[in-house]
């Protein structure tokens, strides 16, 4: 039988009032109610007059007894063989239609064709599944028992194991650190580990998906991003994996030929050899025509010598 003594507490200590946590999960979850702040910390998100929500602590638990954090079935303490909290994170839509959490399993958003984020939790106690658009994941398989993304790097980018038609990119936030932007391909398309292509292309004669022999891309290729909101951004294959890149102040990218460019200007003659103005990286240089200077790459194992104007080896 289930006891109601831990909500009785946490209702008592939400009437009296209670102070805020240290920091702000509820920012993240999105959703009014209970949650578990930490696997030792209960807590209940609310919003204020403002429209902004606040985390309230509710309750600790005796996690050197294995008394862990539920904010499932039962809200409170129980005993646990261990933590089952998930790590928490921030989501920002991107593109219009529905998203698993990457965090935890049983979340998922609503996105809306202005970037608004509607939250939703599975109420059933299962997983969210984007393959039927339903909770149906059992708490026991993968998807909610294991990390599905991996962010070691801003611009890193990754396939959504449980539907390939999903994908994310690692995103550097000063104030939540290295956190994965959840992306999906366009109808018909699939994510092939570092881009999106037909889903056509990756079937073979008898209708079924075949695998990748590799998603390592040729180093140095560019390619338009599949998720690409900015014509600042392109996507270029470093050392076997796809890395988000912003072109240097004052450049775009174009499409047409796959490399930063500049506006027309009127100093550079074409074909004319340039340092490139804003450029950090050694091996790049620039190259004038008409009138626009073009980011080119010296060849592997070289760099750009600024005071001859060439490629030479390191």
């Amino acid at each position: 039988m289930r006891s109601s003594l831990p909500i009785y507490i946490l209702l008592l200590g939400l009437a009296l009032g209670t102070t805020k946590a240290d920091d702000n999960p509820c920012q993240d979850v999105g959703l009014a109610g209970f949650v578990c702040l930490n696997c030792t910390t209960l807590g209940y998100c609310i919003r204020d007059g403002t429209g902004k929500w606040e985390t309230k602590s509710m309750l600790d638990c005796q996690s050197e007894h294995n008394f862990f954090c539920s904010d499932e079935g039962t809200f409170g303490c129980t005993w646990q063989s261990q933590c089952k909290v998930p790590k928490r994170g921030p989501f920002h839509c991107q593109q219009e239609g529905s998203f698993p959490d990457p965090y935890d399993c049983r979340r998922y958003h609503k996105c809306s064709d202005q970037s608004v984020d509607s939250p939703h939790i599975c109420s059933n106690g299962a997983g969210y599944s984007t393959l039927t658009d339903s909770c149906v994941l059992p708490r026991e398989s993968e998807q909610c028992t294991e990390e599905q993304f991996s962010c070691s790097r801003s611009g890193q980018v990754g396939g959504w194991t449980a539907d390939n038609r999903y994908f994310y990119v690692c995103i550097d936030d000063t104030e939540s650190s290295l956190y994965p932007v959840m992306m999906k391909c366009r109808e018909g398309y699939v994510f092939n580990g570092y881009s999106c292509v037909p889903e056509s292309a990756l079937k073979n004669l008898d209708g079924s998906l075949q695998e990748e022999e590799s998603s390592k891309c040729v180093d140095k290729t560019r390619y338009e991003c599949p998720f690409r909101t900015s014509e600042i951004q392109y996507c270029k294959c470093v050392d076997g994996e796809q890395q988000v890149i912003t072109c240097p102040s004052g450049f775009h990218f174009d499409t047409r030929i796959m490399t930063c460019v500049s506006e027309r200007i009127h100093q550079c003659k074409d074909f004319e050899v340039l340092n490139c103005p804003n450029v950090i990286a050694k091996n790049e240089y620039c190259i004038c025509i008409e009138q626009q200077l073009q980011i080119y790459d010296c060849p592997k194992g070289h760099y750009f010598n600024a005071e001859n104007l060439l490629c030479q080896e390191e």
